[in-house]
């Protein structure tokens, strides 16, 4: 009986270390592909736009995927660039001052009343549209998303999933 007892154990530990180094490796796999393409992203927004200083790069994918650097440009003023992960859209630049903070547009998401729990705050982009994706929790305990104007700060769209 011990050594069925023992038998079993070893092979149940087999094949648990098996599982644990399978999604060991598929969450590195999925993790290298988040930040995959940053550092271009980063090079090609220095290069087209007065950025001068890359300090982080966001991976937002909507309607078509584009990474967002912020950074400062010569003058030291804070700064974001879209860079479009295609060819087809064009890299937009917006210094922060020219728009809402991330701050302010999750207190105007809040102010509307759609917030139970604020989740996270996110430079975004849809077309030619520079936005803030607010991530929260809704009244109803969703996972919901709204999306505010980088400039005016108006919310243009609400998404429940």
């Amino acid at each position: 009986m011990k050594k069925k007892a023992l038998i079993f154990t070893a092979v149940f530990g087999i094949i648990f270390l098996a599982v644990l180094l399978f999604s060991a490796s598929i969450f590195k796999s999925a993790m290298a592909q988040k930040e995959e393409g940053h550092e271009a992203a980063a090079a090609a927004a220095k290069e087209k736009t007065e950025l001068t200083t890359a300090d982080k790069v966001e991976t937002f994918v909507g309607k078509q995927k584009y990474y967002v650097v912020a950074g400062t440009d010569k003058h030291d003023a804070k700064m974001y660039v879209w860079v479009p992960a295609g060819k087809k859209a064009k890299i937009l630049s917006k210094k922060a001052s020219d728009g809402i903070s991330s701050d302010k547009a999750a207190k105007i998401v809040q102010d509307a009343g759609l917030v139970s729990k604020l989740k996270d705050v996110h430079p975004a982009r849809e077309n030619n549209v520079l936005l803030w994706e607010v991530t929260y929790l809704n009244k109803d305990g969703q996972y919901s998303f709204s999306y505010v104007d980088f400039t005016s700060g108006k919310i243009l769209k609400n998404i429940t999933p």
